[in-house]
């Protein structure tokens, strides 16, 4: 019977040969993963800022409907992020190449996306790019809504 059992215990489990062949095969695969990985991870961030800059967009006009105050998002190029007038709002910083683009004849300053009291806003366009990835906001005037668009490659 102790035969049996010596057998029995010998069969299961792995070798530390067979566990070194799939940890080495595991690693490659994690290094040919590697640049497909480089491709999407760009874009993915900046459907995070796009979204975090919308979310942001939709708190200022809530503040200025509110507060029957004009709120502001300012892009500081120097700094490569967007300030909020909003109370308490953290910098939202940009780790990739930024346009902000306001209608003509508006008195806002370069970069500035205002909200009004009526839940208006001045408008704007907001184009954020990484590599081959792209993202855009557009502020309607009318009723200071933003949505996203996905910028073509």
């Amino acid at each position: 019977m102790a035969c049996r059992l010596r057998r029995r215990f010998e069969a299961d489990g792995f070798s530390l040969v067979e566990m070194l062949v799939v940890l080495a095969i595991l690693a490659l695969a994690a290094v040919s993963a590697g640049p497909a990985l480089d491709a999407v991870l760009p874009a993915r961030r900046l459907e995070r800022t796009a979204e975090t800059l919308r979310a942001e967009i939709d708190l200022l006009r809530g503040e200025a409907v509110r507060t029957g105050r004009t709120t502001r998002l300012a892009f500081e190029p120097s700094a490569n992020r967007f300030l909020s007038s909003r109370p308490g709002a953290a910098p939202i910083p940009v780790g990739a190449s930024v346009r902000v683009d306001v209608p003509r004849g508006r008195h806002d300053a370069p970069g500035e996306i205002r909200f009004r009291s009526d839940g208006s806003a001045s408008g704007g366009r907001i184009t954020l790019a990484r590599g081959r990835a792209g993202q855009i906001l557009v502020v309607g005037t009318l009723v200071g809504l933003a949505h996203r668009v996905e910028a073509a490659p």
